[in-house]
C-alpha cells in the first residue's frame, strides 16, 4: 500500500544527531558573519527535544541540542566522549568527542550497568551550566506514566521502570479505552467530557481520512474523480463503492482498535497525525487536560535502577542485557531550568522538576527550544526557522553566525540553489533532482556551480521468498528445498548489476549481504569469507571468473542454477535442455503497480525468460502496492520485491527469528525461515556489548539466511545533499558522510566562502 511515515525515533536520532568531531576550519575560510540558507521541508513547529516527531523538526532539535553520548559515522556509540575516540571509517582515521563517557559493566548475575559520566565545563545556550540533574531531569519526562513522545527509553529492562509507570493513566487513555461502548458514572470524567470527546474523535477522524484521499489524488495514485472506496483501495483498505471519509475512518478504527500511537490509527498518517486532528476539534487547552495523569493504583515514587552517583554521573542499572540500550541511555541533555520547575527538584526526595503525570510545563514550550548545541533558537517566522551562533558551545562557537532553515518543496531545492536562493539542501534523489543538477554543471553531478554529495541510504533494497510455499514435499529446511530457492537466487543476482545500473545509475549500487552497507555490522569486501551473493554453485564452487564477459556469467549462471534444481530433484532431459516434471509455476511480485516502473522488475524478468528455456515457469506479477503488502502481510506471497529501512542497531529479531514466523510474534518474518542455529545466533548477538563480537556472530547468522536461500539483496540507493559550490567553501563540509554523519555533523567549522 502507498504510506508515508516521517515519524524518527526520537532516541536514536538524539544520540547521533551531533556527536562531532572538533575539527579545525580551513586556514582561511572567512569567518565573517554570514547567513547560511538550507532548504528544507514544512516544520511542524514542535522544536522539543521530547516532543519533535518529524524529520525537519528534528533537525532543529539536533542543531539546538546536545546529547549526553556521541556516536560515529557508522551509528556506533562513543563510549570515552570526553576524552576522545579515534576510529577508522573507508581507510581514514576520525576523532570523535562528545559531552560524555559510558561504562557498561555486565554482572556475573545477568544484570548490567550503565553508567554516564559527562564533562563539567558544559553550559547550555543561556549560559547556565550543565550537570546530571538535567539528564535525571530529562529521563524522568520521558519515562512519565503520561509521556506521549518519540523516545521509548521506558521500554528498556532499567529496574523498577514497570512500578514507576504502574498506576497512573491520562483521561484521554482512560476515555479511549471505554471504547465507545457508553457512558457509566465515574471519578475521572463527565458525561458530557464522554460526549464531547466521542463527537471530536470521529470529526478528527473524517479529517484525517480525507487527507488520505487527497494525497492519493494529489500524488496521481487515482484521478481526482476517483470515489473514497477507490482511493482507500490504494491505501490497503476495501470499502464499499458509495464509502464516505467517515466510512473509511471507521474501518481504520476497526483495523487498529482505538489505538491512537504510531503503531495504532497513526500508521495510516498522510501527513497529519490523528493527534494533530484531534486537538484541533478539541483546542490545546483541553488536549493538555486529557493528557495528565490521574492515579488509578499504587506506583512506585522513582525508578530504582537510576543512581544519582554525583553532580556528573549517574548510573542505570538493568535487570538484563539489551543491545539496544547504549542508542538509548544518551538522551538529549535539555536543561531542567527551562523545560522544567527547579523548585521542583529535589533527587534525594523523588521530585525531579514537575509534578508526576504532568508534563503541561514541558509542552508549554515545544515552538520554543533551548539547549547546548551549536545553535541558539532565535524564532520561527514566515515558514523560516533562525539559528544564532552558540557562543557557549562546548566544541566552539561556529563559524557561520546566522544558520536560516527555509521551508520549500523538494522541486525547488536545486533551482533555489542555482538562483541563490539557498546554500545547501538534502533533496530526493529522483530522475528530477538528477536532471536539475546535471544542468547546472553542464551534464555532471559535480561542478563549479552545485557540489553532490552521495551517501548510502539507510536502508537496501531485496527480493525475498516464503520457504513454506517455494520448497520440495513440504519441508521448508530440506536440502533439497533450499537448492530450489538457490537455484532461482543464483539466476536472479546475476542480472543485478546490469539491471540496477540501468534503472538507478550512480545513484545505487548492488550489495552482498542482507544488511544495509551503512550498518557498522555490514560486511566489507576485504573482510576474510567476503563474496558475491550466490555465486558458488551446488558443489561449492565458483561461478564466475574476472575475464568472464557479461553474456558468459549468464550462461554460468544458468547451468549452475540447472546444477541446483536437478539438487532440489528435478528431472533434466539433456536432450532437449528442459526439466520434465515441473509443473508448479512460481510467482513473484513486484509493487510496481502495473507500471513495470521498478528496480526489481527487469532482474525477475529477464530471470523468468531464461528459467523458460528449462521448463520452469516463473510468472512476474507487477500489481497495485494493497495487493502486495495484502500478499505479504497474509504470508501468501511465493516470491516478492520490497525494501527495508534498517535501524542503527543490526539486530536481526524482528525480521528473521523463528518466534515471527508463519503469523507469529510480529508476523515479520516474511521468509519463514524456521533455524534454531540462526535463532541461536540471533540471541547470542542481542547479549554482547562488543561490537567486533557482534559483527562476527551477525555474519555467520547472515551466512545462514542465505543458505536458506529466502533473501538476495539487491541495491543500496543513495541519498543526496548539495551545496552551492559557489557560496559554500567545500572543505568546511563533513568528509566521509553517512546517514548517521549528515552535512551538519561539523556544523561548528561549516563556512560560506
Amino acid at each position: 500500500m502507498i504510506k508515508m511515515r516521517k515519524v524518527l525515533a526520537l532516541s536514536t536520532a538524539a544520540i547521533l544527531a551531533l556527536s562531532c568531531a572538533p575539527v579545525m576550519a580551513e586556514e582561511g575560510a572567512d569567518a565573517e558573519a554570514k547567513n547560511l540558507v538550507y532548504a528544507t521541508a514544512t516544520f511542524g513547529q514542535k522544536f522539543s527535544p521530547f516532543f519533535a516527531t518529524t524529520a525537519y523538526d528534528m533537525e532543529v532539535v539536533d542543531l539546538t541540542q546536545a546529547p549526553a553520548l556521541a556516536a560515529d559515522r557508522g551509528g556506533a556509540v562513543i563510549y570515552n566522549g570526553i576524552e576522545g575516540e579515534t576510529i577508522n571509517y573507508n581507510g581514514t582515521d576520525y576523532t570523535y568527542y562528545g559531552l560524555g563517557n559510558l561504562q557498561v559493566t555486565q554482572n556475573d548475575d545477568g544484570t548490567v550497568d550503565y553508567q554516564i559520566h559527562i564533562r563539567d565545563d558544559v553550559k547550555f545556550s543561556d549560559g547556565e551550566p550543565m550537570t546530571i540533574d538535567d539528564y535525571i531531569f530529562s529521563f524522568y519526562v520521558l519515562v512519565d506514566p503520561t509521556y506521549d513522545g518519540s523516545s521509548t527509553i521506558y521500554a528498556l529492562p532499567i529496574e523498577g521502570m514497570e512500578e514507576y509507570r504502574s498506576g497512573m493513566q491520562t483521561k484521554l487513555e482512560l476515555l479511549l479505552a471505554t471504547e465507545r461502548a457508553g457512558y457509566e458514572a465515574n471519578d475521572n470524567f463527565t458525561e458530557d467530557e464522554y460526549n464531547a470527546f466521542w463527537t471530536a474523535f470521529d470529526a478528527a477522524g473524517e479529517k484525517f481520512a480525507q487527507e488520505i484521499v487527497d494525497y492519493c489524488i494529489a500524488n496521481e495514485y487515482n484521478a481526482p474523480e476517483d470515489s473514497v472506496a477507490a482511493c482507500a483501495a490504494n491505501w490497503g483498505y476495501e470499502l464499499a463503492e458509495d464509502a464516505t471519509a467517515a466510512d473509511f475512518f471507521a474501518k481504520i478504527v476497526e483495523t487498529y482498535g482505538y489505538d491512537i500511537s504510531d503503531d495504532g490509527i497513526n500508521y495510516e498518517t498522510a501527513g497529519t497525525s490523528f493527534t494533530d486532528f484531534l486537538t484541533g476539534e478539541l483546542g490545546e487547552e483541553t488536549m493538555l487536560d486529557l493528557g495528565k495523569g490521574i492515579e488509578t493504583g499504587s506506583g512506585a515514587p522513582n525508578v530504582s535502577g537510576l543512581t544519582r552517583i554525583d553532580d556528573y554521573t549517574v548510573n542505570l542499572h538493568m535487570t538484563e542485557f539489551d543491545a539496544t540500550a547504549v542508542y538509548n541511555v544518551g538522551l538529549t541533555m535539555a536543561p531542567l531550568h527551562y523545560y522544567g520547575d527547579p523548585a521542583a527538584y529535589d533527587y534525594e526526595n523523588n521530585q525531579f522538576g514537575f509534578t508526576k503525570g504532568d508534563l503541561s510545563g514541558v509542552k508549554s514550550v515545544t515552538s520554543e527550544p533551548i539547549g547546548a548545541g551549536p545553535y541558539v533558537f532565535a524564532g520561527y517566522s514566515n515558514g523560516v526557522v533562525t539559528l544564532k551562533a552558540n557562543e557557549n558551545y562546548y566544541q566552539g562557537k561556529p563559524v557561520t553566525e546566522t544558520l536560516l532553515m527555509q521551508e520549500s518543496v523538494d522541486s525547488d531545492y536545486v533551482p533555489g540553489i542555482v538562483t541563490g536562493s539557498f546554500d545547501m539542501a538534502v533533496p530526493s534523489m529522483n530522475d528530477d533532482t538528477v536532471n536539475a543538477i546535471q544542468d547546472a554543471n553542464g551534464g555532471e553531478l559535480e561542478g563549479d556551480v552545485i557540489h553532490t554529495i552521495l551517501v548510502d541510504y539507510r536502508g537496501y533494497g531485496y527480493l525475498g521468498i516464503n520457504a513454506d510455499l517455494v520448497n520440495i514435499d513440504g519441508d521448508p529446511a530440506s536440502d533439497a528445498s533450499k537448492n530450489l530457492r538457490k537455484g532461482f537466487m543464483t539466476l536472479f543476482s546475476v542480472y543485478r548489476d546490469t539491471v540496477i545500473n540501468s534503472y538507478y545509475g550512480d545513484r545505487a549500487a548492488v550489495i552482498q549481504y542482507p544488511i544495509s552497507n551503512t550498518s557498522w555490522a555490514a560486511p566489507k569486501p576485504a573482510d576474510e569469507g567476503y563474496q558475491t551473493a550466490y555465486s558458488v554453485d551446488v558443489d561449492g564452487n565458483p561461478i564466475y571468473t574476472a575475464s568472464m564477459s557479461e553474456q558468459e556469467k549468464y550462461d554460468a549462471a544458468k547451468e549452475a542454477a540447472i546444477g541446483y534444481f536437478k539438487a532440489a530433484g528435478f528431472t533434466f532431459d539433456d536432450a532437449s535442455g528442459k526439466f520434465t516434471d515441473v509443473d508448479t509455476t512460481y510467482e513473484v511480485m513486484i509493487p510496481g503497480a502495473g507500471t513495470q516502473d521498478h528496480p526489481a522488475y527487469g532482474v525477475v524478468l529477464a530471470a523468468s525468460e531464461v528459467l523458460d528455456t528449462i521448463g520452469i515457469k516463473l510468472q512476474v506479477n507487477d500489481v497495485q502496492t494493497s495487493v502486495w503488502n495484502n500478499a505479504l502481510e497474509s504470508n501468501t506471497a511465493q516470491m516478492w520485491a520490497a525494501a527495508w529501512q534498517s535501524t542503527v542497531d543490526p539486530d536481526m529479531t524482528q525480521v528473521y527469528h523463528s518466534d515471527n514466523a508463519h503469523g507469529n510474534g510480529t508476523n515479520s518474518n516474511h521468509y519463514a525461515v524456521c533455524d534454531d542455529d540462526l535463532d541461536a545466533l540471533i540471541k547470542e548477538g542481542r547479549g554482547s556489548s562488543d561490537t567486533e563480537y557482534r559483527k562476527s556472530v551477525y555474519k555467520d547468522a547472515m551466512n545462514i539466511i542465505m543458505d536458506w536461500g529466502v533473501e538476495l539483496p539487491l541495491y543500496q540507493r543513495k541519498d543526496c545533499t548539495v551545496a552551492s559550490a559557489e557560496r559554500v567553501v567545500i572543505d568546511s563540509i563533513p568528509h566521509d558522510m553517512t546517514p548517521y554523519w549528515g552535512w551538519y555533523a561539523e556544523v561548528e567549522t561549516l563556512a560560506l566562502q
